[in-house]
């Protein structure tokens, strides 16, 4: 008889034990996961922080930066919810009561500092400005390309960039994007027209490194980015391309990245005493009404990747030695939209926003 309840006693506190131990876990397991979160959000905000400080706004490492604000403030308020009694017990004492109030009266001379623009104060955000604009074109600034080898006397070319100089934002993934600037090439040629030699040309043409994203590791080959250049500058490559070689260091002296705004360029002399400067340049993704990515649906080049849009444009200026001054860039025709020919289409009725991908490009012999 004493039995029964013995057994049910003991069950009984066996099920209480179990369940005080169940919420015991799972607070403890909460408390884990906000730390984890919390560690990882700080992580992801020192980066940001980092990142927003010393460098351009981007949409990306901004949105990160305020997503784990957010998690930061929430796990902050379920820690300041759970430890309540401690914490208004340490203002109750004198140090906390001390520490809450030189806290409080830090953020006055620091505010002040700031809105007078007083040093050391402002000096940490100006810093942080410096290094930001050095790593953009400001209006009016223009970056410097020097492929003159030390020689005087040589070719000066500046190329204003224009509207359509950059792409829209193209996607990557994540929110990540990217903007596409213009290949270039510069070349001479001799009053008859025949080709002489290239000046310049912009890196990822040189070594065939386009990629489909920027993130693939798989290269393309675009024979219709700068197809009058690669017709007259020389033979077609082991594929029948008229564009130069994966990997090719032909151009190693005359290449240099794509400038992200205006640009002068320094280039070798020229003996010759009259002659001609000629300049191609093509963007991918400017379609247009009647350049559309539908528009060749045949033509494995032009619709393959996606990214062709119009096709490219070739300036020229005839340069005299005998006479000072500068010569400015004409337009004269476009190529071919996939790089089949390296002729010369003096028709441009059909081409839009691919004339204001340069404002205009001059040439001096200096």
């Amino acid at each position: 008889m004493i039995l029964f309840p013995t057994i049910w006693f003991n069950q009984v506190l066996i099920l209480v034990i179990w369940e005080t131990a169940g919420e015991i876990s799972l607070k403890l397991n909460i408390r884990l996961v906000v730390t984890v979160v919390m560690s990882v959000a700080f992580m992801v905000l020192l980066v940001s922080g980092v990142l927003l400080y010393s460098t351009e706004y981007g949409y990306f490492t901004a949105s990160l930066h305020v997503w784990a604000s957010i998690l930061v403030i929430v796990g902050v308020g379920w820690h300041l919810k759970n430890n309540w009694k401690a914490y208004t017990r340490h203002l109750s004492i004198k140090q906390g009561k001390l520490a809450f109030i030189l806290v409080l009266l830090g953020v006055a001379p620091v505010s002040y500092g700031i809105i007078v623009d007083l040093a050391p104060f402002v000096s940490v955000i100006k810093f942080g400005q410096n290094l930001r604009s050095a790593g953009s074109v400001r209006e009016g600034d223009f970056s410097l390309v020097d492929l003159s080898g030390g020689q005087s006397g040589g070719l000066s070319v500046f190329v204003k960039a224009g509207q359509h100089y950059q792409s829209e934002p193209q996607p990557l993934f994540l929110g990540f994007s990217y903007t596409a600037t213009p290949q270039i090439a510069i070349w001479i040629e001799d009053q008859q027209g025949n080709f002489v030699k290239t000046l310049y040309v912009t890196n990822k043409l040189s070594n065939s490194s386009f990629r489909p994203k920027p993130e693939e590791p798989e290269v393309i080959r675009r024979p219709e980015a700068l197809p009058y250049w690669g017709h007259r500058s020389a033979g077609p490559s082991k594929d029948g391309l008229y564009v130069p070689e994966v990997g090719s260091t032909k151009y190693d002296g005359f290449t240099a990245a794509t400038p992200k705004s205006d640009h002068l360029l320094l280039l070798p002399k020229q003996t010759a005493a009259k002659y001609k400067v000629l300049m191609e340049v093509n963007r991918t993704y400017d379609f247009n009404a009647y350049y559309s990515k539908d528009r060749y649906p045949q033509d494995p080049v032009y619709s393959g990747s996606g990214s062709s849009g119009q096709p490219s444009l070739i300036y020229a200026a005839d340069i005299d030695t005998s006479v000072t001054g500068e010569a400015l860039f004409s337009l004269i025709g476009h190529g071919h939209h996939s790089g089949q020919n390296g002729d010369l289409f003096t028709d441009l009725d059909n081409i839009s926003t691919a004339k204001s991908i340069i404002a205009f490009g001059v040439v001096q012999q200096l």
